[in-house]
């Protein structure tokens, strides 16, 4: 009779030179596919670039051992190059997925005196967000005049004792100085604020405190008041214990999203609603602060991008900007600008050919290479959507660092493929399809912890496929929650650390096993993962890992 037991190695040792890994291959996905949707800064025809890895903040968010990870950047030049190589392929827009860019002062300011320097002539984006408190009047006005058009800043709560509990400790006066500078010397400018509603021992003042806050700050394009979820593993989840709510109803929470009413609101859903109310009618639907965006949105948005972002930003009944004004009120007529910004402007032309010349792919002609599928199921498939979902669609850009990582090693060891949910596969079917067509020896799969039933769903319908290949699953659900992830029987190894260096080591490992998962006495040399252990009762050693034969 056998026994599992769960493994997890020692921590691997952050990467802290991020100039040494490659500039990201942008030939490993079809762009044309996914530049019919806008992504999170609501644009199409852009492409992402990541500056930071890991956070200099402590806040509650993070794990409650306080492992995660120490900020590092990539200096200047390499980070610029990218920029520019991206420019000349006729990139137009650039996207930072980085929400601390700004950190290092002296750094943002060098990036963009680059970028005027050599004239690029492009248009920045900050969905994610810059440290609004961090920001100076000087910064602002050089970023906006190197191209910077949007940014979200996070304000997350008004309150100071809040601040103090969470361990932001943001400057909230520094910060509103900050946006009134922003809104009215640049109107254009597409804001976006980020605050939330709900934290454990939240009272009904101080969630009102957070409402007249972004009430007073007049023209933000784009105001969010998210709803607390509470994650496993955080030291929010221990806040949260400690205060009386119940691991039951933080689990219950997970799938919930930000928009919804959480059971581990500390308030009543009367009060919540009052809240989302007064948000909704008297400043996201105020007349006379649309009729004030509307116009610089439309200069700097197409019609089809304007439409998608407000579909996403209200998720339901509102489906375009038409819908919008209708329900305003609003005539075209009122408007200062009657026409969106012409798509042609921004598309790229022969895209795909350009790209494949500025990453020339190396012929892969081994019949024996060891096959890679890497997929992505961060997006839920078009039929029977979750209409609550915030509905953006952007490439898998981890996935992209890991191949581009992992055939720099490995030449043609390796055959990899990437895929992403809705964009190359719409179904549980088609994705066995196309797994069974590609035939891999490992399944890779990124998932995210608002994705995991869906992550669940997706690999036990691999398995009764009758899909044998191993499976290694990576992302910020398996990274949090590896213990709780190695329940389900279908995956066996989980990375919780530095995906290339940790993922090249598994590679390693199975070439030199002839294209197999090595044992479980192989795997605990590697740092950075977990996996499912066999263990026999008589003898009390291991065995393979789970699923592997």
């Amino acid at each position: 009779m056998k026994k599992t037991s769960t493994h997890s190695t020692n921590p691997r040792p952050q990467i802290k030179d991020l100039d040494s890994l490659p500039l990201i291959d942008r030939s490993l996905i079809d762009y044309d596919k996914y530049h019919k949707f806008v992504g999170h800064a609501g644009r199409k025809y852009h492409m992402a670039i990541q500056a930071t890895r890991g956070c200099p903040y402590k806040c509650f968010y993070c794990d409650i051992n306080k492992t995660s990870p120490t900020h590092y950047r990539r200096t200047v030049k390499h980070l610029f190059n990218e920029v520019k190589l991206l420019a000349d392929i006729g990139i137009k827009r650039i996207e930072f997925i980085d929400d601390i860019f700004n950190v290092n002062k002296d750094h943002f300011m060098s990036f963009f005196e680059l970028v005027l320097k050599h004239r690029l002539n492009l248009k920045f984006f900050f969905p994610t967000g810059l440290k609004g408190d961090l920001l100076n009047k000087d910064m602002i006005d050089l970023m906006v005049e190197a191209g910077t058009i949007g940014a979200n800043l996070s304000l997350e709560h008004a309150s100071p004792r809040l601040q103090r509990v969470m361990h932001k400790n943001l400057n909230i006066e520094k910060l509103y100085e900050n946006l009134q500078y922003i809104t009215k010397k640049y109107p254009f400018f597409v804001l976006g604020l980020n605050a939330m509603h709900g934290f454990p021992t939240e009272t009904e003042d101080e969630a009102l405190m957070t409402l007249d806050f972004i009430k007073s700050i007049r023209w933000v394009h784009f105001p969010y008041l998210f709803n607390v979820r509470i994650f496993p593993g955080t030291e929010l989840e221990q806040f949260a214990l400690e205060q009386g709510i119940s691991r039951e109803l933080i689990e219950h929470s997970q799938a919930i999203p930000f928009e919804d009413f959480s059971p581990t609101l500390p308030f009543s859903q009367d009060f919540s609603k009052r809240v989302r109310t007064i948000f909704l009618r008297e400043y996201v639907l105020n007349k006379e602060r649309l009729l004030h965006i509307l116009p610089y949105q439309m200069e700097l948005f197409s019609e089809d991008e304007l439409n998608q972002k407000y579909n996403s930003y209200f998720l339901s009944k509102i489906k375009s900007l038409n819908d919008l004004l209708h329900l305003v009120k609003i005539d075209h007529s009122e408007l200062s600008s009657r026409t969106c910004l012409d798509e042609s402007r921004i598309r790229i032309p022969d895209l795909k050919t350009r790209i494949r010349e500025t990453f020339p792919s190396a012929a892969k002609n081994n019949k024996n290479a060891l096959r890679l599928i890497l997929i992505d199921l961060s997006t839920y498939f078009s039929q029977g959507i979750d209409t609550r979902e915030y509905n953006v669609l952007e490439p898998p850009m981890g996935l992209m660092s890991l191949l581009t990582y992992i055939n720099q090693k490995f030449g043609d060891l390796v055959e990899g493929k990437i895929f992403k949910s809705r964009i190359d596969f719409n179904s549980y079917e088609e994705l066995c399809n196309l797994i069974n067509d590609f035939s891999p020896d490992i399944i890779g799969i990124r998932a995210l912890t608002f994705y995991k039933d869906f992550f669940h769903e997706a690999i036990n319908y691999i398995r009764k496929c009758g899909i044998t290949a191993p499976i290694i699953a990576g992302g910020p659900y398996p990274t949090a929650s590896f213990a709780e992830l190695l329940q389900d029987k279908n995956i066996n190894i989980v990375v919780i650390g530095e995906g290339e260096i940790t993922l090249a080591e598994i590679l390693e490992q199975t070439l030199a096993n002839n294209n197999r998962l090595p044992d479980a006495e192989a795997l605990k040399k590697i740092p950075g993962i977990a996996f499912l252990e066999e263990n026999n009762d008589d003898q009390d050693r291991p065995s393979r890992i789970q699923g592997v034969n």
